[in-house]
């Protein structure tokens, strides 16, 4: 075989083999727009912080979340993906309340959208 050849059947095989992975990582990660997103339920105590929910389609699957605080506000950003592998319809977190006085908790979407979730808007 030619070393050109040769050369390109690898770079072949590496694209097929590494642009699906980074798209399917990217599609696992990406940040849910909240009003995609259906919050059941949101407890918070001095000690602890829970929210339950799912998503308003039947595709999405739940992978993860990020918080972030500022004042006395949360912000969390609830992450999942359009492809029904892995991860769950509905969600269920709950984390330590570190953050003392917590006043308001926002969903925030990939585009800086918030949409208030507790206490009941």
């Amino acid at each position: 075989m030619r070393p050109r050849t040769k050369y390109g059947i690898i770079v072949s095989a590496v694209i097929i083999v590494v642009v699906p992975v980074i798209i399917g990582i990217y599609m696992f990660n990406k940040v849910v727009n909240p009003e995609e997103i259906m919050v059941t339920k949101s407890e918070v105590s001095s000690e602890l912080i829970t929210l339950k929910g799912g998503f308003a389609d039947s595709i999405s699957r739940y992978h993860g979340y990020n918080v972030s605080h500022n004042n006395n506000s949360l912000f969390i950003q609830i992450k999942g993906s359009k492809l029904p592998i892995g991860g769950s319809k509905d969600f269920n977190i709950s984390f330590s309340n570190a953050y003392g006085k917590v006043e308001e908790i926002y969903l925030l979407g990939p585009d800086d959208s918030k949409k208030k979730i507790w206490p009941n808007p």
